[in-house]
């Protein structure tokens, strides 16, 4: 009986070990100062700024190019609704020419030709 329990032990103990590490397509950290979200395996990180917003994607940890990608935002603060549509500004960048003031819910809507669009919710 104890030489079963400690065989029992050993055996998940060396599951626990030799269980491969995995990190959900790349690194949820945000790189430019922004929020950080993951939706359909790419991460997402929106920034706020004094002039607008920027939207950069991420993929296995790698830049997204944002060329032929399209996308809106829409912010609910304060009672009101904004919005505004994000245009590509380079690598995986996008613009959108709208303030995000705290508190704000904020939904991103994103779409590559010949996908489906995904939506982001962040909260500032």
């Amino acid at each position: 009986m104890k030489n079963t329990l400690i065989t029992l032990a050993f055996i998940a103990l060396s599951t626990l070990f030799f269980a491969p590490f995995s990190q959900a397509h790349g690194d949820t950290k945000p790189v430019h100062g922004g929020v950080v979200k993951v939706e359909h395996e790419m991460v997402f990180e929106l920034v706020r700024g004094e002039t607008g917003a920027s939207l950069y994607l991420r993929d296995h940890g790698k830049p997204y190019p944002t060329a032929k990608v399209t996308g809106d935002i829409t912010i609910l603060a304060n009672g009101k609704k904004a919005g505004a549509t994000f245009t590509a500004a380079g690598d995986n960048k996008m613009t959108a020419d709208v303030a995000i003031p705290d508190g704000a819910k904020v939904l991103v809507k994103v779409k590559e030709s010949g996908h489906h669009s995904v939506t982001v919710r962040f909260t500032f």
